[in-house]
């Protein structure tokens, strides 16, 4: 497994082929020059005949973070994981993107940004604080463009973290396209993500509802080991993958008219479209 995530980066097998090759050549020769008469080949006789890791693969957050969600892409060479990052700045001006985004993936950014804006009271987050601040959104590695519309959940779920001060699980990974109002559509590449979010020890991974029917292409043994959850809308996603809840604001007529005050207050019905009352499905490997 070593071999193959820390030095070679391909869709094939030649380059595994030639390493393989490699290692053996040495061990070959250590055995003619009478040092060695039978060798384990571990990470650590890797390390020694191959040299220092060539490549990296994403990884989760070592704690929960504010601000910070993980998302599974597809690259060239396989499935793989990549945080998004936000941070809430002062200062107005349209929100900063960044990390070499394509065009569908910044207007992904775009429609989350528009979600979370149209949601404000039922999210906690004052009106203010979108008139005042300015978010700066990044996707590393910087040097690595990306696009596609998948991390569009993973984007709005970081933004309302920043947002709110909420963290996110350090377990979780997520993919899923996201709408104005709210929904999560399917997405392709799902067996790769999934193994790779496996690879990266995440113990949840969030997926859209429609995407179940992809389900069977993943080996049993790795559905045993991760809790799939099945979603439609974002207050689904949010529930998943935030630690807590935010605590909603509601407008409130004080007696005798006047303008109206924001108070805190135990969220209130969704909007249409939301479809908040049907709980996200959770498949098994059972």
């Amino acid at each position: 497994m070593t071999l193959v995530q820390a030095y070679t980066h391909e869709a094939g097998v030649r380059n595994l082929e030639r390493e393989l090759a490699n290692v053996m050549r040495k061990v070959a020769r250590q055995v003619a020059e009478g040092r060695k008469r039978k060798t384990v080949v571990d990470n650590k006789k890797l390390l020694e005949f191959l040299g220092p890791p060539r490549f990296e693969y994403g990884e989760l957050e070592a704690e929960d973070q504010t601000g910070a969600a993980t998302g599974l892409v597809v690259t060239e060479v396989g499935g793989d994981v990549v945080a998004v990052e936000v941070t809430k700045m002062e200062g107005r001006e349209d929100f900063i993107l960044t990390g070499q985004l394509g065009d569908v993936m910044k207007e992904s950014a775009r429609a989350a940004l528009s979600w979370i804006r149209s949601n404000e009271n039922r999210l906690g987050i004052e009106r203010e604080v979108f008139e005042k601040n300015t978010l700066h959104i990044h996707v590393p590695a910087g040097a690595i463009p990306k696009d596609g519309p998948s991390a569009g959940i993973t984007m709005a779920t970081a933004m309302v973290s920043a947002l709110t001060g909420i963290p996110v699980r350090k377990d979780v990974a997520m993919t899923g396209e996201i709408t104005l109002r709210g929904r999560v559509l399917p997405i392709g590449g799902l067996k790769s993500k999934i193994l790779a979010a496996h690879l990266s020890g995440a113990r949840i991974v969030i997926l859209p509802r429609k995407n179940e029917k992809d389900l069977r292409d993943i080996p049993e043994e790795i559905r045993k080991q991760i809790k799939l959850i099945l979603v439609d809308s974002m207050d689904q996603v949010l529930d998943a993958a935030l630690r807590r809840k935010p605590k909603a604001l509601v407008m409130k007529a004080p007696s005798g008219g006047g303008s109206a005050k924001k108070d805190e207050a135990t969220v209130p019905a969704p909007p249409p479209g939301f479809p908040a009352d049907q709980p996200p499905a959770i498949a098994t490997g059972h």
